[in-house]
């Protein structure tokens, strides 16, 4: 299966997310930062990414060109708790 990267700094949105894939078959892997995912992501290969909006340090928006330098075509998927 897939390695799919979770970025949020929220554990229970983390420990959620992992399950569900995880049951699904796919490894995963969790950082709580955008600098954090971003040194994950330069150190392995990761077939997509769930990214918070609202992370402490760079925001997710601001991270996603970051993530596409590293991860190329890879799905980013951006995830938020905010309505605005």
């Amino acid at each position: 299966m897939s390695r799919v990267l979770i970025v949020d700094d929220e554990a229970s949105i983390c420990w959620a997310f992992g399950e569900f894939l995880g049951d699904l078959g796919h490894e995963v892997a969790v950082a709580s930062s955008a600098e954090e995912g971003l040194d994950a992501a330069r150190s392995g290969p990761f077939d997509a990414v769930v990214l918070d909006v609202r992370l402490p340090g760079m925001d997710g928006l601001a991270a996603m060109g970051a993530f596409r330098e590293s991860l190329g075509d890879a799905p980013i998927i951006i995830v938020t708790a905010f309505g605005s």
